[in-house]
């Protein structure tokens, strides 16, 4: 165990490890690890990570955990945890406005309804998704608790729609309005935690060959690029497609002073990759403990992988049988001309 107490951790997103942070501010570089913890952060690559890192459970049998929507978990913060943590990062204006194409213009529930027809004139406006709930300010509902027997309601952090600050309040699960927390604070928590990961994969970042090389090294297993399917792209892609949404500049201006924190977050976590150089650690089967899960968590891991695959298959039959109708109307189009 090694004690670093007077040196700050550097930024995961550029110096990934294969250290267990524990309570107190040290870390330990002897652990082998039994599960892989994914926070999954809304419209920022997170579903491909989370197909990826499933196909690397279900390789090497290991426990994979993933959450989204409430507070990311604490590393450090179980005495016997022996957690590989994992996270992800998009340029906070760019993932905001990806998350108003997918839910903040026309709602999931809309979309997938067969009678419903999206346009602009029932869609929603970006102009108005500037809010910390995205076109509204996040409010938390609240949950009934007990505590020692005393039973209660108190509110509870889950935020799905998101346009300002998200990384802060998905990191530290602090925004709740009751709580009275600033957003300066919320992003010092987040960072706190975040600082404490041991991988954070930056989405802009894939697009260079040697950086997915140097990720997937990490895993000894490929496949970091293949897309997910999240629930709601392929009626959002289509509706943003055919009617492609106009970003003006004075509304990213907006966005991007709503979301300095985030922006300054960001920038903070993935400055150090500029240089092009990825200096990560390689796959060492001496710190997982492999074939660790039970049979149960095992056929769990390897039926998510087998859902993801057989829905990105599906989702390509699909596309080529809309390109067939598509061929279809134009010829029966062109024939009454």
């Amino acid at each position: 165990i090694s004690n670093n107490n007077s040196e700050a951790p550097s930024s995961p997103a550029c110096h990934p490890h294969f250290r267990l942070s524990l309570p107190n501010h040290r870390w330990n570089n002897t652990t082998k690890f039994r599960r892989i913890y994914f926070y999954h952060a809304r419209k920022a690559g997170g579903s491909s990570m989370h197909k990826y890192l499933a196909k690397v459970a279900s390789h090497y049998n290991i426990e994979l955990k993933a959450t989204e929507w409430t507070a990311m978990e604490d590393p450090g913060t179980k005495l016997d945890n022996a957690t590989f943590y994992v996270t992800h990062l998009r340029e906070p204006v760019d993932r905001a406005i990806s998350h108003f194409k997918y839910q903040g213009r026309w709602s999931c529930p809309n979309l997938r309804n067969k009678n419903y027809s999206p346009s602009e004139e029932n869609a929603k406006k970006l102009e108005t998704w500037n809010q910390t709930g995205g076109h509204v300010p996040f409010q938390c509902r609240a949950r009934k608790q007990e505590d020692n027997g005393r039973k209660f309601k108190a509110p509870h952090f889950m935020l799905g729609e998101c346009a300002v600050n998200c990384y802060s309040q998905w990191f530290s699960g602090l925004s709740c309005p009751e709580w009275g927390i600033p957003a300066y604070q919320q992003y010092q928590v987040a960072k706190e935690k975040l600082l404490k990961y041991n991988l954070v994969v930056v989405i802009e970042k894939l697009r260079d060959p040697k950086y997915v090389q140097a990720v997937e090294d990490i895993f000894g297993v490929p496949g970091i690029t293949e897309r997910g399917n999240p629930f709601c792209e392929r009626p959002s892609h289509l509706a943003n497609k055919n009617h492609p949404l106009i970003v003006h500049n004075n509304t990213r201006e907006k966005l991007t002073k709503l979301n300095q924190v985030d922006i300054k977050f960001y920038h903070e976590m993935t400055s150090c990759l500029d240089s092009g150089w990825y200096n990560f650690p390689k796959w060492d089967p001496n710190r997982f403990e492999l074939n660790s899960t039970d049979m149960w968590t095992a056929k769990a891991a390897k039926k998510l992988e087998n859902q993801l695959e057989r829905k990105r298959a599906n989702a390509d039959k699909e596309k080529e049988e809309k390109k067939k109708e598509e061929k279809k109307r134009r010829k029966r189009k062109k024939e009454r001309k």
